[in-house]
C-alpha cells in the first residue's frame, strides 16, 4: 500500500513538472534567454525526467512484486536525469560523443554500486 501511494503522489508530482517544463519551453527561449531562462529550463526538464523515470521504476518493481525502498528508485531516476540532461546539453553544444556517453553512464554505474554495496553492508 505504500508503494501505491507513493506511485500515486510521484504521478502528479510529475505532471506539475510537465506543466513546469512546457510552461519553460514555450516562453522562454533557452538559446537567447538570460540564465535564470536557462536554469529554469534546465531544472524543470530535470525535474521533470526525475519524477518519469521514478514513477516508472517505482511502477515496474511493484508490478515485478520487488521490494525496494522508495529512494532506491528515487535516487537511480535521479542519476538516469542528470545523464540525460547533461547527454542533452553535450549534444547541443556539439561535443558529445559515444565515449562521452559511455563516460557518463560508467560513471552512473559505479556509483549506483557503490550504494547498492554500502547498503548491504548495513543489512549485515
Amino acid at each position: 500500500m505504500q508503494h501505491k501511494n507513493a506511485i500515486i503522489g510521484m504521478l502528479v508530482t510529475t505532471l506539475v513538472f510537465a506543466g513546469l517544463l512546457f510552461f519553460g519551453l514555450t516562453n522562454v527561449d533557452p538559446r537567447t534567454a538570460e540564465w535564470t531562462g536557462f536554469v529554469f529550463v534546465t531544472v524543470s526538464l530535470f525535474l521533470f525526467l526525475w519524477g518519469l523515470l521514478g514513477t516508472l521504476m517505482l511502477s515496474a518493481r511493484k508490478l515485478r512484486k520487488k521490494d525496494r525502498p522508495v529512494a532506491v528508485s528515487l535516487r537511480q531516476a535521479s542519476f538516469l536525469s542528470i545523464v540525460v540532461v547533461l547527454a542533452l546539453y553535450l549534444s547541443r553544444f556539439e561535443l558529445l560523443t559515444w565515449w562521452n556517453a559511455a563516460i557518463l553512464v560508467v560513471a552512473v554505474v559505479l556509483i549506483e554500486v557503490f550504494f547498492i554495496g554500502k547498503e548491504e553492508v548495513q543489512e549485515l
